[in-house]
């Protein structure tokens, strides 16, 4: 009875923990010009963010389109991801663990007014990401800041 019920909950779990993998967080997108906060979780950055989430914001190119034409490039350089949607202040993009196919969001927001690209990466399930948004925002920036 006691072992039924133990596989009961670890289903449970399970099931929940895939559903929230393959569902597309409500909270993404730009909201009073800005990106969402970050969960209380340890499983993403920002430029938003204070404290360990913190990553710095990116300078625009030289306009609008070609700062939008190297993020897009630095993901084209980046395996395992799509870009799910985008318009002239916003990208969201979609990154896959290739091994188990966790999914994280990547948003980047393309403030013209302070000549910045602002940057998000959050897990969709865990608590702990050992540091992967952190090293993937460490590589975005890399590509970005080389693309001519």
């Amino acid at each position: 009875m006691l072992l039924s019920g133990i596989v009961v909950i670890v289903l449970v779990v399970v099931g929940f923990m895939v559903y929230k993998n393959l569902s597309t967080p409500s909270d993404l997108g730009l909201q009073s010009g800005r990106l969402a906060p970050l969960a209380s979780s340890p499983n993403g950055v920002s430029s938003y963010a204070e404290g360990d989430k913190k990553v710095a914001a990116l300078p625009f190119k030289a306009d609008l389109k070609s700062t939008q034409l190297a993020a897009l490039r630095a993901f084209a350089h980046m395996p395992n991801n799509q870009v799910i949607s985008r318009d002239e202040q916003y990208v969201h993009a979609v990154f896959y663990s290739p091994t188990v196919g966790y999914r994280d969001d990547v948003e980047l927001h393309f403030d013209q007014a302070e000549q910045l690209v602002h940057f998000r990466s959050q897990s969709r399930v865990g608590y702990s990401d050992m540091g992967i948004n952190n090293q993937r925002y460490q590589e975005f920036a890399k590509l970005y800041l080389e693309a001519k």
